[in-house]
């Protein structure tokens, strides 16, 4: 019935380590990173380590009385797990992970937020600059008035962690619970196999009072593989939806946002003006891209676009997943239960879960994973090991290849042999002059890439300065707080950072990757021209397909923009953003600027936030990056050298001057030659089967 995407991720992880494990069985890979040889080939025990060390990060975001703790309930435990929330002004941030029991880790404010937020509480919300001035004062003064229940004691708690039993949690995340005052986050471990490796974020709110929970907020929604964005469909996309859309959803990544609608049935049922599925999901669609409109915030837009809100009902997912002896023996969940079942003329848990839609929303969710993660998780191992067992047939298949010229060889008079040497020396010359012009060829395209990449992406980063330039010197006067423009510059500092220089590399890296499977292509029609004139009785087709497979397999392994130093693991294009800035974007950060106001004049100030946003422009150097496109280049040449000449030229000529050797001894070469062939046609059978069984496993991961 259920559409459990924790289970999948699991069972997709062991599928992973069963298809490894059987590459070890057939001598693919090796099992441990000991044995390997050649640094290519990855091995069973660094898959194993990738997936153990992985963690999936799902955030969820929405205002108060949406439904997120019901939601959370059935898309995470399958229980009544979660208490009710809290205010929006002292909610906690919740981690849900795996622990081999349950218990949960709190952690308090420290002294120094503590004495920070006893200060504001002091101030008159009167005396606020603008409304996120007042949303502090109001916190603060909500999170002072639930600490008297601490009384003495509260000191001793701050800046510390507590651990603490499971049925304890209301204390720390209920609306009276009694350290809710002081608590900035709470991590729930649960013993749940399919958690491992698993973050579940339920974050606090929008515009977060609470500077050092807002920052905690911004890091787990930039690093999250899928942020779900939980609507009320009773008032969909509202004022305050817009507030958090536009605070938070700036800080992730495009394609990462779902939105959700929960409680569809509240307007679906309704007896004066209901709403189908299609009417709920069509308004929330129009309000969010008018809400993006009259804001003029491109980078929403970008993110926003093609999202497609989906309606459902945690309460009727939850209400499915519980045994009915529990639902039965609680009054709001026998009286909840009914309601549906009147309302949709259901009876049974499988149509109440149906009518939930929970099973569509969490199929959504997985296609994010598998967009965000599918790649690096499971696609670049599954190459590997697919290019390790290429190569080995190829091998084979050269090998097969070799010996049946040998025994052309041994079979033709011996006056041929010299006119057969003459051929293989003109093709050697042929192909090398060839290899000569494709590197010339990738040289120029490679160079030219870098060039254009440079300018445009120090275009991109210029541009996004000037902005930040132009929201300090015109719209910061002097009796304005840093606040008023903060969210501006901190909305292009981050477009800048995860989505725009990110969008560029990509773009660049693909037509670079277009214009080197192009020149490479030209290479092997011509060189295959050049095989079938001077070595007609030679397998060329098969041996120019290989080839072409086993190169464009090593492409897809790799990142062609991927660079590391000889200490340091791999960095691709997906991490290297923020490298790509080191210096310039790093360092940078919009509390650092603020807390240098109260010390210097207004100003000074506006002349120091200038100034690091020209020296983001001034020191931002992506050229050292985009250079390591020759790396991929060097390689491709090097392999297509080795293939064609150190595998097939040169082992042909040695063939004609080893057969030259034995010309009296032609027989003993010849039965030798063909029992040699048929160990390696039966070796050719079992990596046929091997390659087969390997090919269905494949199939059951994707």
């Amino acid at each position: 019935m259920e559409h459990n995407l924790f289970e999948e991720l699991q069972a997709k992880k062991q599928q992973l380590i069963a298809f490894a494990t059987k590459a070890v069985k057939y001598g693919w890979i090796p099992a441990t990173k000991e044995e390997t040889t050649n640094k290519g080939i990855i091995s069973l025990e660094e898959i194993k380590e990738k997936i153990e060390n992985d963690t999936l990060t799902i955030g969820v975001i929405g205002q108060m009385k949406c439904g997120k703790s019901t939601f959370l309930n059935s898309f995470v435990f399958k229980d009544d797990v979660l208490p009710a929330a809290t205010t929006p002004m002292t909610a906690a941030l919740s981690v849900i992970t795996y622990g081999e029991k349950e218990h949960i880790v709190a952690e308090f404010y420290t002294a120094d937020e503590w004495a920070e937020q006893k200060m504001q509480a002091l101030r008159e919300e009167s005396e606020a600059t603008d409304t996120l001035d007042a949303s502090k004062i109001k916190a603060a003064k909500e999170l002072i008035s639930k600490a008297n229940k601490l009384g003495t004691s509260l000191d001793s708690y701050l800046g510390k962690t507590k651990e603490d039993s499971f049925d304890q949690l209301i204390e720390y995340v209920g609306a009276e619970g009694k350290y809710v005052s002081i608590t900035k986050s709470v991590t729930i471990y649960y013993p749940n196999e399919c958690l491992k490796g698993v973050e579940v974020v339920d974050t606090p709110g929008f515009n977060d009072p609470i500077v050092s929970r807002e920052e905690r907020t911004k890091a787990f929604l930039a690093k999250a593989d899928v942020v779900i964005m939980m609507l009320y469909a009773g008032r969909p996309f509202d004022a305050t939806d817009r507030d958090i859309i536009f605070k938070n959803v700036r800080q992730c990544g495009i394609g990462k946002v779902l939105v959700g609608i929960n409680k569809y049935d509240i307007p679906y049922c309704s007896e004066t003006n209901p709403e189908d599925e299609n009417q709920i999901k069509d308004y929330v669609k129009q309000e969010i891209k008018k809400a993006c409109r009259e804001c003029n915030d491109n980078t929403l837009v970008e993110i926003l676009n093609d999202v497609e809100p989906i309606p459902l009902s945690a309460e009727m997912a939850l209400l499915s997943e519980l045994p009915m002896s529990k639902i039965t023996s609680s009054d709001s969940f026998e009286f909840a239960w009914k309601r549906h079942c009147s309302n949709f003329g259901i009876s049974t848990q499988t149509e109440m879960y149906r009518w939930s839609h929970i099973d569509q929303f969490i199929k959504a969710v997985q296609n994010m994973i598998d967009n965000e993660k599918g790649k690096i998780l499971f696609k670049k191992p599954i190459n590997a090991i697919l290019a390790a067992g290429e190569k080995i047939k190829t091998d084979n298949e050269d090998a097969l290849s070799l010996l049946s010229n040998k025994i052309t060889l041994l079979l033709a008079p011996d006056s041929d042999l010299e006119e057969r040497e003459e051929k293989l020396s003109k093709a050697k010359k042929r192909i090398l002059k060839k290899i000569v012009y494709l590197e010339e060829d990738l040289n120029a395209e490679i160079r030219n890439l870098v060039g254009k990449g440079k300018n445009e992406l120090e275009d991109i980063v210029d541009a996004s300065c000037r902005r930040m330039l132009n929201i300090v010197q015109n719209e910061w006067g002097t009796f304005k707080s840093f606040d008023s423009i903060s969210p501006k510059l901190d909305t292009e500092l981050q477009a800048l950072k995860t989505r725009k220089l990110k969008r560029a590399t990509e773009n660049i890296s693909k037509d670079c990757e277009n214009k080197i499977k192009r020149s490479i292509k030209e290479f092997f029609s011509d060189t295959e021209d050049i095989l079938l004139k001077y070595l007609p009785d030679f397998n060329n087709k098969d041996f120019i397909k290989s080839t072409q497979n086993n190169i464009t397999m090593d492409m897809g392994k790799s990142d062609l923009f991927s660079y590391a130093n000889d200490d340091e693991e791999e960095i691709t294009w997906g991490d290297v953003i923020g490298s790509i800035c080191n210096g310039a974007l790093n360092g940078v950060t919009l509390g650092l600027w603020e807390k240098t106001i109260d010390s210097i004049s207004h100003s000074g100030i506006k002349k120091d936030v200038s100034d690091e946003i020209n020296s983001i422009s001034r020191e931002f150097d992506p050229k050292p990056y985009l250079n390591q496109a020759f790396k991929s280049k060097d390689k491709i040449i090097e392999d297509v050298r080795n293939r064609f000449i150190n595998e097939l030229i040169e082992p042909l000529q040695e063939q004609i001057t080893n057969v030259r050797s034995k010309i009296n001894n032609k027989e003993q070469e010849l039965h030798n030659a063909k029992e040699e062939c048929k160990v390696l046609e039966e070796t050719k059978r079992d990596i046929a089967k091997q390659i087969e069984d390997i090919q269905a496993l494949q199939t059951e991961l994707s």
